[in-house]
């Protein structure tokens, strides 16, 4: 029978500590992996991710991601979509109106 490995989970506070740690440079990366007991491996995952959300925070509100792209396009569509309404709204009214006159 193999027993089922049991894995430490790490909050993102503790990545955080752990990727600083190495990058402030006064211990090397292998010293701040073998005191965490993690692979050097996993370190510059973290690492990699974590730098890689920063650029994201910190670029210019001009740039388009996809997601904001897809944002904007929907609220032209909800805004088509809300014009479209108010027109056969507004003709429904008419035609309410003048159908009571009718008879």
């Amino acid at each position: 029978m193999s027993e089922k490995r049991k894995y430490r989970q790490f909050t993102p506070e503790q990545k955080t500590e752990v990727v600083l740690a190495g990058l402030r440079g006064d211990r090397s990366v292998r010293d701040v992996c073998r005191e965490y007991e993690i692979s050097e491996t996993l370190y510059y995952s973290w690492r990699d991710k974590l730098l890689e959300g920063g650029k994201a925070a910190l670029a210019s509100s001009n740039a388009r991601t996809p997601e904001h792209v897809e944002v904007v396009e929907l609220k032209k569509k909800v805004a088509a979509l809300e014009r479209s309404l108010g027109r056969k709204t507004y003709e429904l009214e008419i035609a309410g109106a003048l159908s009571r006159d009718w008879t």
